[in-house]
């Protein structure tokens, strides 16, 4: 119901009518259910977004964290005494050795063919400082060490005993699981970074080592 009042001069009529009812956007309720949802698209997006940037952050922090334990032990991955190079072209210079890392995946024992034919034996890791080293540039990679001639006694290459209190292990290990693991790797993986022992004839990376000459 509406009134109107109109004044002509000294004159007041009053109109009486009716407010026309316009019909209320069909579409409104769509519209707001639309934005509702892109709204909702847009922080999933933003969130998957900064979690991306913080695996990525984490990852290199753990590299970091592991191959920097001692800066001033780690050399750069061709050195020269002159114009001689100290290691092979392709392989890296820590201290006294040269480390070749494959990018191929072998058993143990044909990994360990491989480093004799390049003149070199599976790495021999002697201190924590030569594993942080060594530790991120693959995620697993087979070392010169294993027990297989007397289970839990475990001896590198070389004959020498391990010394297990001067390195670093995987959370748990070595534990012999799955009937027998009796080889040794490097592991860098996520809540899973050290000394490992696995099955020998599993295909992994691996790490040969020659003295600098």
């Amino acid at each position: 119901m509406a009134v109107v009042f109109k004044s002509h001069g000294s004159q007041v009529s009053i109109e009486v009518g009716e407010y026309e009812h316009f019909p209320k956007n069909e579409h409104g309720d769509v519209t707001e259910k639309t934005l509702a949802k892109k709204r909702h698209v847009y922080v999933f997006l933003v969130g998957f977004g900064l979690l991306c940037v913080l695996q990525a952050i984490l990852n290199i922090t753990l590299r970091l964290s592991h191959r920097l334990t001692n800066p001033s032990n780690i050399e750069s991955t061709c050195l020269c005494a002159g114009n001689k190079e100290l290691c092979p072209q392709g392989w890296l210079h820590f201290s006294s050795s040269c480390y070749y890392i494959s990018s191929q995946r072998r058993s143990w024992d044909s990994s360990r063919q491989d480093c004799l034919e390049r003149d070199a034996d599976l790495v021999i890791i002697n201190s924590r400082q030569e594993q942080a080293f060594l530790t991120g540039f693959t995620k697993a990679a087979w070392i010169g060490m294993s027990d297989r001639d007397q289970e839990g006694i475990w001896i590198w290459v070389n004959g020498t005993a391990v010394n297990k209190n001067r390195l670093e292990w995987a959370p748990g290990q070595p534990d012999g699981a799955f009937g027998g693991e009796d080889c040794g790797d490097i592991h860098t993986m996520m809540n899973f970074i050290g000394l490992n022992d696995s099955n020998c004839s599993l295909r992994s990376q691996w790490i040969c080592e020659k003295t600098v000459k």
